[in-house]
């Protein structure tokens, strides 16, 4: 078996030996950037491997010079399309031109696609590009989202993650998978978006409160997650990602097939993922394994003014609970909350025991759209959801029957329809806009011996429309949208078996308006200001138990009533080839904001000791910036700085509000050379002080400074790209707790991890 030290020296062996051609440097590279319709797109940034990058002009024309004889891979990014990516050789001065398939008109507010010159969204809209996707895989998708200024992740330990936008999650951040809202149990911190990550080739997302297409609860914003267009031509392709990690000796694998004849499109796509206990920089964590197997597969059929599409997928995990979070009284607990280490001696092992929670997410997508002569274009997209989460406690029941002790302790299963119509009218004496009407049917059934939440019933309808005015340098655009929502709860009483139900109403309206004006060749200003709302989610209004994946106990309010935001955004940004830059600063007042409070009175039950958490209400203020600039200079060197302050305060109590993120400065120094990179960042996280006294059973841990560090290269495999990425997380193996990971009561944080990932492309 090759050791880690034996591969790191291969690896280094090959980064440092590719032949380096010692022919003219004079040639160059000259193309132009179009869209479907054939009109070109300008401010497409070209980036060629060796750090040579260049913005289109307004005809969507491109120059690169100076480019030596040797194999390249280019890479073309625009805020309209998905990215694409060629391998060329170079022997002399060439042509190459890029022809960028739009992405979905479904996001057609979020990323504006224009046929006369590049159109520029009022709202704030960041992603990942190909590379960074690609030196994420293996990580959760919340994790992997964290690289974005304004976006952290909440988590319940090393493998349960997921994203947080200025400060908010779970409920009030919309995630769209392929088009579809995601509809799960996602009101649980502790319960990560049931979806694989490696299905996205493009991953954007709308920071506030102002998405009129999606309807309801997306306070702080939308996760947009967008598949690669299918192929047109009549050959099949795909791709194969390896991901090895030696912390929880991780190891991931997913291919991709796809293919066209005949009008069809197909693809077909599956993803393993095992790991075992992970480590922190001076011990295990027991019981902290993952077990994930997921596949997805999607049929089309495209004619010239109509089509369909078919997409199902699949998504099943299995992960351990650290078993560190179960203590039997209050002593201990609180003894645990003190210790610098679980009490528990642990050792590497893939076996997951009990507590765990094993999900099951089944994902169903029919769309189809029919495109009229000069009149615009209709589609219908409908969708079934079914979401199975069973809960696994380590104490067993009091039976003798072994299909009582093999049955989950507490158990979700929700299944959910959706149905939306959407007209997409064409542009128009500088107009555009989308009109549509969506439909949505819930049932969630809960089975287990404790009991947590009651079952229910959801239907919610909703109307909107989208104006969009674009005119030389300015675009304006405003939403409006109206949403119903009718809840009925079936409970039980706490006395005796007898079930009764409730049943509530909840509409409102959202609205928002922006506008974006480009000042400059290379400068833009946008501002935003817009109203959503949210409806309390049936845990916040009736939980009551032992929430087992969270270690926690917690008690709802029936009473609450629906949030209500106002959110104002103003964004700068300047892109040149040399330098982009970003500034965007918000302020987003929250009336009713939902969110569990300590009781700072541990709960006592037969089951064991847990912390208390009461959902109650108040009015809140969360103000903050983010910024992120990259500098390239010296040819080869790019400077990256990223910074995201957030300010919360609770105005009801006039003090601060708890659980928001402590501030963080992210900074890295980039080098490359022909298809060669090397980088080294330092992420650096203040301890949150603006927390109110003794609201919390733990005090907020200190901050910390992670060093990190990567290398890899792009090579040409024949006519195939070959993608390798080296790198270290936690370089100093640094003990830490974030305050926003909830199992920082009992241990702390993933120490050193040395992770590889290859990609073949083909």
């Amino acid at each position: 078996m090759i050791s880690l030290r034996t591969a790191v020296q291969i690896l280094l062996l090959i980064l440092f030996s590719q032949y380096v051609y010692g022919q003219s440097c004079n040639y160059s590279i000259t193309g132009k950037i179009t869209g479907k319709s054939g009109l070109g797109l300008p401010g497409a940034r070209i980036s060629i491997t060796g750090n040579k990058q260049v913005i289109t002009d307004r005809n969507g024309g491109y120059t690169i010079n100076n480019i030596c004889a040797g194999d390249y891979i280019i890479s073309c990014v625009t805020d309209t399309g998905l990215p694409v990516s060629k391998a060329v050789k170079v022997a002399g001065s060439i042509q190459l031109d890029f022809v960028l398939q739009e992405l979905s008109t479904d996001l057609k507010e979020v990323v504006i696609s224009s046929t006369k010159e590049k159109e520029l969204s009022t709202l704030n809209t960041v992603g990942l590009n190909n590379k960074q996707l690609f030196q994420s895989t293996g990580k959760t998708l919340g994790e992997s989202l964290k690289s974005i200024p304004g976006l952290n992740s909440i988590q319940t330990g090393p493998s349960i993650s997921k994203p947080v936008i200025h400060g908010l999650h779970s409920n009030r951040v919309l995630i769209l998978n392929n088009g579809i809202r995601q509809e799960g149990q996602q009101w649980g911190s502790e319960h990560a978006p049931e979806i694989d990550p490696f299905t996205a080739a493009h991953v954007s997302v709308i920071e506030g409160a102002a998405s009129i297409r999606y309807g309801s609860d997306a306070l702080a914003g939308v996760v947009i997650l967008e598949p690669a267009p299918l192929p047109t031509d009549k050959k099949i392709g795909g791709d194969i990602n390896l991901v090895g990690a030696s912390n929880g000796r991780m190891g991931a694998v997913s291919g991709m097939l796809d293919g066209a004849v005949d009008g069809f499109q197909w693809r077909a796509q599956g993803t393993l993922k095992r790991a075992g206990n992970f480590k922190t920089a001076d011990y295990y964590l027991k019981n902290t394994g993952i077990a994930e197997d997921d596949y997805s597969g999607t049929l089309a059929y495209h004619k010239t003014n109509y089509g369909f599409n078919a997409f199902y997928s699949r998504y099943h995990s299995k992960m351990g609970i650290f078993d560190g979070s179960h203590v039997g009284n209050i002593q201990d607990l609180y003894a645990a909350f003190n210790r610098p280490k679980p009490i528990t001696a642990s050792y590497f092992s893939y076996k997951i025991d009990r507590s765990y929670q094993q999900v099951t997410h089944d994902l169903l997508k029919l769309n189809s759209y029919y495109q009229f002569n000069n009149q615009g274009k209709m589609e219908i997209i409908y969708a079934r959801q079914t979401d199975l989460r069973n809960e696994y406690d380590i104490d067993l029941p009091y039976s003798d029957d072994p299909a009582v002790l093999a049955a989950p302790q507490i158990s979700f299963k929700i299944k959910t329809h959706t149905l939306d119509l959407l007209y997409h009218q064409p542009d128009k004496n500088n107009f555009s806009g989308t009109w549509g009407m969506s439909g949505i049917t819930q049932g969630n059934v809960f089975r287990g011996i404790r009991y947590l939440v009651p079952n229910f019933r959801n239907y919610g309808a909703g109307i909107y429309g989208i104006e969009k005015y674009t005119k030389d340098k300015w675009t304006l655009e405003a939403g409006l949208r109206y949403d119903y929502r009718w809840l009925k709860v079936y409970r039980r009483n706490d006395n005796s078996l007898f079930v009764y139900n409730n049943t509530s109403i909840y509409q409102n309206v959202t609205a928002s308006i922006g506008a974006t004006w480009k000042a400059a060749e290379h400068f833009s200003i946008s501002a935003n200001t817009g109203t959503a709302w949210r409806a309390p989610s049936v845990n916040e209004l009736y939980i009551k138990g032992i929430h087992l994946s969270a270690a926690s106990y917690e008690l709802g309010d029936s009473t609450l009533r629906s949030e209500r935001s106002f959110n104002t955004s103003i964004s700068f940004k300047y892109n040149t080839e040399k330098l982009f830059a970003q500034l965007n600063i918000y302020d987003n007042e929250i009336n009713n904001f939902i969110y569990a409070k300590p009781s700072l009175q541990p709960i006592t039950l037969v089951s064991g000791t847990y912390p208390m958490f009461t959902y109650t209400q108040a009015n809140v203020r969360l103000r903050g910036l983010d910024a992120e600039a990259d500098y390239t200079f010296l040819k080869n060197f790019t400077l990256i700085s990223k910074t995201s302050l957030v300010r919360a305060f609770n105005k009801s109590i006039h003090d601060y509000l708890v659980f928001m993120p402590a501030d963080r400065f992210d900074n890295a120094l980039k080098y490359t050379w022909l298809s060669k990179y090397v980088s080294l960042q330092y992420v650096k996280v203040s301890r949150q002080t603006r927390v109110p006294p003794n609201s919390d059973y733990v005090a907020p841990p200190p901050g910390y400074g992670l060093l990190n560090s990567s290398f890899g290269m792009d090579l040409l495999a024949g006519k195939h790209i070959l993608n390798i990425d080296f790198s270290v997380d936690n370089l100093t193996n640094v003990a830490y707790r974030d305050y926003l990971n909830r199992f920082r009561y009992y241990a702390d944080d993933l120490g050193i991890s040395f992770v590889l990932r290859t990609k073949l492309t083909f």
